[in-house]
C-alpha cells in the first residue's frame, strides 16, 4: 500500500519586529500546537537623509523576511497572521523565492495577541483540516 505524505504545518504570526513560528506539538494526534520559534529582527537606529534611511529599512527587512522564511523551508501549509500588512509584503517575498513554489500560503490580520491565542488561532484554523484528513484516512483504513 502506498503510504501518503502527512502534510507539515504551521502558522506564523509575523509582524514588522517579530515572528512566532507555531507547529502542531509532538504528540499531533491531540491536536495541539506548540511555540517552535521566535525570531525578532535587528534593530538599528538610522542616521542620513530620507532616502538612506528608507533604503536602510528594505534592506532589513528583506533580511529579516529571509531569516524567517529560512525557518519555514520544511513546512508544506502556512497561516501567516498579524498586524498591519507585513504578512502580505512576506507572502510575496516567498511567492518570489523558489524554493517555496510547492507551498501553499494563508494570510489573514489580526491585533496583538498573547502567545496562547495566537496558538489557539493556528489550531483552529488548521482544525478543520485535521478533521478531514483523519475522516478521510478512517474510511481508507
Amino acid at each position: 500500500m502506498k503510504q501518503q505524505h502527512q502534510k507539515l504545518l504551521a502558522g506564523v504570526y509575523l509582524d514588522s519586529q517579530k515572528a512566532i513560528i507555531i507547529r502542531p506539538a509532538p504528540d499531533y494526534e491531540m491536536g495541539d500546537y506548540i511555540i517552535q520559534d521566535i525570531f525578532e529582527a535587528d534593530k538599528h537606529d538610522r542616521t542620513g537623509d530620507q532616502d538612506s534611511k528608507n533604503h536602510a529599512r528594505q534592506s532589513d527587512l528583506l533580511k529579516y523576511f529571509k531569516s524567517v522564511a529560512g525557518l519555514l523551508l520544511v513546512y508544506d501549509e502556512v497561516y501567516i497572521f498579524g498586524p498591519g500588512n507585513t504578512q502580505e509584503q512576506f507572502k510575496n517575498h516567498l511567492k518570489e523565492d523558489a524554493q517555496f513554489k510547492n507551498k501553499q500560503f494563508t494570510i489573514d490580520s489580526s491585533e496583538q495577541l498573547t502567545e496562547h491565542l495566537m496558538i489557539a488561532k493556528v489550531r483552529d484554523f488548521f482544525q478543520p483540516q485535521l478533521s478531514t484528513v483523519a475522516s478521510a484516512e478512517k474510511v481508507h483504513l
